[in-house]
This record gives C-alpha cells, structure tokens and sequence, in this order.
C-alpha cells in the first residue's frame, strides 16, 4: 500500500510535468487502471485507513481526467478543432509551446 503510493505519487508527478505533446495518454490511462484495481483489492482485504483513501482519491481524480487527455491526445485534431475546444475552455493556449504540461491543461480547468 506505502509503496503503490509513493509510485503512483512519483508518476503523477513526472507526468504533470511533461510537456503535453509528448503525454503518452494511452500508456497513463493503463497505469490509472492498473493502480485503480490495486485500491480495489485493498478496499476488500484492508480496514479502512488514511493511506488507502489518498491512494484511491488521488488514483480515482487523475483516472477521471484521462478521457480528456486522450481525446486532446488524438492526432486527428486539426486547428480548427483547436479552435473550438480553446473557445469552449476560454483561453487560448499553445500545445506546442514547450512550457506547456499537463498541468497546464489542469490549471485551465479542462480535465
């Protein structure tokens, strides 16, 4: 349980740091639904405790952003696209920018 915290913490922490053309949103989403099962089987095998409900919140909030990511992800997106989905956000941004992140995208509130 420590450890598949400390895990899940240190590559939250790398990807929100990754400049957003190079997320790798199919490979997050896996690792999302690997430690998802992983709260799952300590729900049914633990008591309840404090480092089981952190992993499982912050597990369960990036898991739910990753549609998102995905669907931003896609590479079928043209600029016209871009356009729409920085009106629907209301801001204008740049994806190619290098100083552009995930948490970037966080800070707008798109995910």
């Amino acid at each position: 349980m420590w450890r598949s915290l400390k895990e899940w913490e240190e590559l939250q922490e790398i990807w929100i740091k990754t400049q957003f053309n190079n997320i790798q949103a199919k490979e997050i989403s896996g690792k999302a639904d690997y430690y998802a099962k992983i709260c799952l089987r300590l729900e049914k095998n633990l008591e309840d405790n404090p480092i089981q409900r952190k992993l499982k919140e912050l597990v369960e909030t990036f898991k739910g952003a990753m549609p998102i990511v995905v669907a931003l992800r896609n590479e079928a997106l043209q600029e016209h696209h871009w356009k729409e989905i920085k009106d629907l956000i209301n801001s204008d941004f740049d994806i190619t920018n290098p100083e552009f992140t995930l948490q970037s995208l966080i800070d707008l509130n798109a995910v």
